[in-house]
């Protein structure tokens, strides 16, 4: 099925081959049927699409610009071929995920399994770590969605949607601290600390705690992923800092707090969802774009409401 009119399959062919009769060969017609639908083109599109040189022809500015929404508009049409073809059997991909730890465990299974119904030979590829492995995933083209903390706004990504989350400690609710409804550096100076690990440090907007002269309490071990610290902190072993996202099942069972800085000690965290800039999304991935963004907004939503409920429970003294 021919999904582009002759005339530009002609004028395709003719600027990539550079010559009128080499492409007239590749399309087994006649040199003079392949100048005569440029010539047309061109007297449709009322500009020069070509220089005729001595040794063959090349694309004018305008030819440039013709072809290169002419090219696209190949990838396009071949993806919708492919994909429309697919359904024969049922559409099949790969969903390839790079996200960071907080969202492995309740966000992207439950997106999965949703698209699942809906698409059941869509298979997927996940990927978790540091946020600079995580966003140089999407920026070589191996990750088709990201969701990652504190990503530069200089990157070439396409947002989908972002939040932003206040900074704060996390601590066992019989720690000293529980009672409090914010709390200064100082006053979190006075623990024992747990860290995050250093390749964590260096991509998270965390790391202005621990530069300068920030008074910090002693650090007592380094975690590389949140699952860790959040282990560490149960187990009695200090405070963390971490943000609002990610610690609502664990302030909902009773097992941590999470109390928030003063605004003027740290810039809340940014969390974002991304994809690849300028690229044509297959069908099924469309979907699951649009189906974590809702979980994603959805588990935000889950998380304000446990740390609210949190607050408005009556503090024990801590005199």
């Amino acid at each position: 099925m021919a999904l582009m009119r002759t005339a530009l399959v002609y004028f395709d062919c003719a600027a990539r081959f550079g010559s009128i009769r080499k492409a007239a060969d590749v399309l087994h017609v006649a040199s003079s049927a392949v100048n005569r639908q440029l010539l047309l083109l061109e007297e449709e599109m009322g500009v020069p699409l070509f220089e005729r040189l001595p040794r063959g022809i090349k694309p004018t500015a305008a030819g440039e610009i013709l072809l290169a929404i002419v090219r696209r508009w190949n990838r396009e049409a071949m993806l919708l071929k492919q994909e429309i073809g697919s359904l024969r059997d049922g559409v099949r991909g790969t969903i390839r995920i790079a996200a960071a730890e907080t969202f492995t465990e309740d966000v992207l299974p439950r997106a999965m399994t949703k698209l699942q119904s809906h698409f059941p030979h869509v298979d997927y590829t996940l990927i978790s770590g540091d946020n600079h492995r995580i966003t140089s995933e999407l920026l070589a083209k191996e990750a088709d969605v990201v969701l990652a903390y504190d990503v530069s706004e200089k990157i070439k990504a396409e947002v989908v949607h972002t939040v932003v989350e206040p900074i704060g400690i996390i601590a066992t609710p019989d720690h000293p601290l529980s009672g409090r409804t914010v709390l200064t550096l100082a006053e979190c100076a006075r623990y024992p600390l747990i860290a995050p690990g250093r390749d964590w440090l260096t991509n998270s907007g965390l790391n202005v705690l621990f530069q300068g002269d920030h008074a910090l309490g002693r650090i007592v071990a380094y975690a590389e992923r949140p699952g860790i610290l959040k282990a560490l902190v149960r187990a009695g072993l200090g405070i963390a800092f971490l943000s609002s996202l990610g610690v609502e099942k664990e302030v909902s069972e009773g097992k941590l707090v999470w109390i928030p800085l003063e605004k003027s000690v740290i810039e809340p965290a940014r969390i974002t969802m991304l994809v690849p800039k300028g690229r044509v999304l297959p069908g099924y991935l469309s979907a699951f774009v649009d189906v974590l963004k809702d979980e994603f907004m959805d588990y935000v939503r889950v998380n304000t409401r446990s740390l609210s409920a949190q607050v408005a429970r009556p503090k024990r003294s801590t005199s």
